[in-house]
């Protein structure tokens, strides 16, 4: 089938949800809105408001639906966004500091150079049935040879290449610094001991083989977050794996019955996470505050009837 759909005016816009069921209050107000917020963008929070006939979801909107619920959806996700992302980048900036630590008082300054450290290169079959290489060392020195000859925002690369004839890359310190959230995920979950990777792990509180699984799925929702998309009741790509109980920190109290997929479980991953790289964190606050604001359907976020009475919330 041929798309032909033409563009519509923001007026024409306004007429169509109308025509669907949709009440508006101040015609300007939404006119300012859609003018700056598109269509497209705002439809994935319309889809909750409209009816479910036979099982299937029509274009047209239950009754009493506004216009201000579907923004104020909108502005929440953006809010919520927000605050993920805030989060996020303090556990970022703590992730980076400890793997520098760590691993260059055990291998020295230029650790990120000694292959010998990395898992070594492998082939991997992927679910189409073709194959893919990973050899992480590789792709990081590529990485790192790119930020030295391009990279022109960060004067410390400048004044190590004009500094120092030797080691060719900076210490890892500065090679840290100038690594997407992905790399560090793929340096951790590659690192070829089990010993580091466990010594890292631990000051998070956490087994080896969870950090690696939250790593992927966090860098999923940075991204996520980043790229301005919905966030408030998308079901997960990345599930993260399950963390059963912590002898140290505060943790929910029946992890396994939580919708992993969710992003409920998410935001109580960095909640944990915080307990260590922010011990004075206003998350928890924020996001009830957040909640209390908006009263989204949280079940469709995956919480919990009873999920204000967990400890890691109060």
């Amino acid at each position: 089938m041929k798309y032909d759909k033409p563009p519509l005016t923001i007026q024409e816009q306004i007429n169509l949800l109308k025509s669907r069921g949709i009440s508006f209050a101040d015609e300007a107000k939404a006119k300012y809105q859609l003018e700056n917020v598109s269509y497209f963008r705002l439809s994935a929070y319309m889809y909750p408001f409209k009816k479910n006939i036979g099982g299937e979801i029509v274009d047209e909107f239950r009754y009493g639906t506004t216009w201000k619920d579907i923004f104020d959806l909108y502005a929440f996700d953006r809010k919520l966004r927000l605050l993920v992302f805030d989060a996020l980048e303090k556990i970022e900036v703590a992730i980076r500091t400890k793997m520098v630590y760590i691993l260059s008082h055990k291998y020295g300054s230029h650790w990120q150079d000694k292959e010998s450290i990395y898992k070594p290169k492998s082939i991997i079959k992927l679910n189409d049935g073709s194959e893919k290489e990973v050899y992480v060392y590789g792709d990081i020195q590529k990485h790192i040879a790119e930020q030295l000859n391009n990279n022109q925002a960060e004067q410390f690369i400048e004044h190590y290449r004009d500094t120092y004839s030797e080691p060719t890359n900076p210490p890892c310190w500065m090679c840290v610094e100038v690594m997407y959230f992905n790399q560090l995920s793929r340096i951790y979950s590659n690192l070829d001991l089990r010993a580091d990777r466990s010594e890292i792990a631990s000051l998070f509180a956490l087994p080896p083989d969870i950090l690696t699984s939250w790593l992927h799925t966090m860098n999923y929702v940075r991204n996520i977050c980043a790229h301005h998309a919905r966030l408030w009741n998308r079901d997960l790509k990345i599930i993260p794996a399950v963390l059963e109980f912590s002898k140290t920190k505060t943790w929910i109290s029946n992890p396994k019955t939580v919708q992993r997929s969710k992003v409920y479980y998410f935001l109580c991953m960095i909640n944990y996470m915080l307990q260590t790289v922010n011990i004075n964190t206003s998350f928890s606050k924020r996001l009830k505050e957040l909640l209390e604001e908006y009263k989204p359907k949280i079940s469709a976020m995956g919480f919990p009837e009873k999920w204000k009475e967990e400890k890691i919330w109060l």
